[in-house]
């Protein structure tokens, strides 16, 4: 269970490199290409583009190949593409490299969380996945701190590097055992769909990806306009993700104690009054302390929010292959809401108006959380107990 829990955190990790590696980038990208915070947004929105349009082919390739291949696969193509975006040098290039790049996501996440679920202990699952996903956290360490060097030194040299990361870690991934495949290969798409419950778990779901798209965008912005450089910006990042990495385990295990319900509401109302500050600040230190603690609170619901959804599964009676396939068909839509969306709103209406609108969102979720009982762990979410009002 170690090891797999080690492997599985590190393709989590580089997943999240990719991810986050951006931000650092996006001054200078947006300058040396003149590109309009609409567009600079849609770049970084183009990962998730990539990771939905994935999603469900990602499952597919998954069951039939088995994890192992297809993590192999996956970090081939992160190689391939981490290269490609190095060289590229027109706005179209990065766009194709990107959304390739988050194809190669799309599977790599889905192999990673696929295996660690199929094997976690059930009363354990927010314990291990707040480890899995806390730890992985470093790759918002690694990414801002790589698109920081990349600033520096340039991007081929800095993407060529990363490239050699995902070949070591191929090979590393290709002496485990390949472990049995699914049980149950139907998806039951149908049938979780038709569940109210799982249907407003899945929306409670993309309130954290639309937030860390958003702020990916958002912040890096702000912080350059108040005089910050690339590697003030990684930093800021840098720390938010040491943080989570101290927190998210411990979040987890209050939610496999406490059951997933009060977790999430909590930090979503936490989180709201800190998003709705965020773009009021003046000075810089205060901008990335407010920046650096909507990290924090948004990555500790990741592991809640998981094991709501898979008990929102069970409750229904398909397997955890849908939870993957739930988080697959979520995370993506939200990422492009939070990133190209946001990024739009902000230049049609600025920034204030556009976390306000996500503060808000963040106390609607917890309002629509908020008739639910917190179930007991280890067992599955009565349907009629999980929300409100169903």
């Amino acid at each position: 269970m170690r090891r797999l829990l080690a492997l599985t955190t590190a393709l989590m990790f580089l997943e999240l490199v990719f991810f986050t590696v951006l931000s650092p980038l996006l001054p200078e990208l947006k300058g040396d290409l003149a590109l309009s915070t609409s567009q600079t947004g849609l770049l970084v929105a183009m990962y998730a583009v990539g990771c939905a349009v994935g999603a469900i082919p990602s499952l597919l390739i998954v069951v039939r190949l088995g994890v192992r291949t297809s993590a192999i696969v996956s970090l081939a193509t992160f190689a391939a593409m981490s290269v490609a975006f190095g060289l590229a040098q027109s706005y179209d290039a990065l766009l194709a490299a990107r959304f390739a790049q988050g194809l190669a996501g799309a599977v790599c996440w889905t192999a990673a969380m696929l295996w660690l679920l199929e094997v976690a202990p059930f009363g354990r699952r927010g314990e291990l996945l707040g480890f899995a996903f806390g730890v992985s956290e470093a790759g918002a360490i690694a990414g801002p701190a790589a698109g920081g060097v990349a600033a520096a030194a340039g991007r081929g040299l800095t993407f060529a590097l990363i490239a050699g990361v995902c070949a070591v870690l191929a090979l590393i991934t290709s002496r485990f055992s390949a472990p049995p495949a699914p049980a149950d290969k139907h998806l039951g798409l149908g049938t979780a769909l038709s569940s109210p419950t799982v249907r407003k778990v899945m929306w409670i779901t993309l309130l954290p990806a639309i937030l860390l798209a958003a702020i990916s965008v958002l912040a890096p912005l702000q912080q350059h306009s108040l005089g910050a450089g690339s590697s003030e910006i990684a930093a800021t990042f840098a720390v938010a993700a040491i943080l989570g990495i101290a927190v998210r385990p411990f979040y987890g295990r209050w939610s496999d104690r406490q059951g997933p319900l009060l977790p999430v509401r909590v930090g979503l109302l936490a989180c709201a009054p800190v998003v709705a500050a965020l773009p009021w600040m003046q000075t810089r230190l205060l901008t990335a302390t407010l920046i650096a603690l909507s990290l924090i609170l948004v990555g500790v619901l990741w592991a809640p929010v998981m094991v709501m959804l898979s008990d929102a599964c069970a409750a229904v009676g398909v397997a955890q292959l849908m939870v993957v396939a739930m988080m697959d068909l979520t995370w993506p839509p939200g990422n492009i809401i939070g990133s190209a969306g946001g990024g739009a709103l902000a230049q049609a209406a600025g920034q204030r108006v556009t976390y306000a609108v996500m503060a808000a969102m963040l106390v609607a979720g917890a309002l629509a959380l908020s008739g639910g009982r917190a179930p007991v762990a280890g067992t599955a979410v009565p349907e009629r107990l999980s929300v409100t009002g169903t």
